[in-house]
């Protein structure tokens, strides 16, 4: 379950920072799109990563390839608002991303790859909306970037998803010790 809410979770808030009215209309300096496409392509693609080699852990090619293939659709949202520039720079980013997520997640044991999960998960949603927040404020010649606000929804859908997040992953974690000793002490007992 932790893994499709994080993937779900991924998506959409890639979407959502693609159609975001404060991401549309930005003017701010190219080395700052690019360092914001390179972040969010980065963690993304980390998180996908770790995710798809936790559902195909003994295909690592293949985890790798399905990885770097979903990372390339997120990193087209996420730098698809900064033009050209900012896409290449993502993709950059969403390969190395998919990559490194597949082979980190090939080494950890199966606890530790929930746990990564869950903290990368976590990472993502605090750089999009750092990201978001940035972008609210880097345009100050336009008055509606500097003057219009978050609504409280936003704020709660991001503290929930956090929540979420967190707990699936602390859930899970717990389901696995559970399992683990339950193997053992059925072991010792044989």
């Amino acid at each position: 379950m932790l893994l499709i809410v994080s993937v779900i979770m991924v998506i959409g808030y890639s979407v959502y920072f693609f159609s975001s009215s404060h991401v549309k209309g930005i003017t701010t300096q190219a080395s700052i799109t690019k360092c914001i496409s390179m972040l969010l392509g980065m963690t993304s693609s980390l998180t996908i990563g770790l995710i798809i080699v936790a559902w195909l852990p003994n295909m690592l090619a293949f985890s790798t390839i399905i990885a770097i293939l979903l990372s390339i659709g997120t990193a087209i949202l996420v730098g698809g608002r900064f033009g050209l520039g900012g896409i290449l720079e993502a993709l950059a980013s969403s390969l190395m991303g998919a990559m490194m997520g597949t082979m980190l997640g090939a080494m950890l044991s199966s606890q530790e790859l929930t746990m990564m999960i869950a903290i990368m998960a976590v990472v993502y949603l605090i750089s999009v909306f750092s990201m978001i927040m940035i972008l609210m404020n880097a345009d100050v010649n336009t008055k509606w970037s500097v003057l219009k606000k978050k609504p409280i929804s936003f704020y709660v859908a991001f503290l929930l998803s956090v929540c979420l997040v967190s707990t699936m992953g602390v859930l899970h974690l717990n389901d696995k010790e559970v399992e683990n000793h339950e193997m053992n002490h059925t072991h010792q007992h044989s």
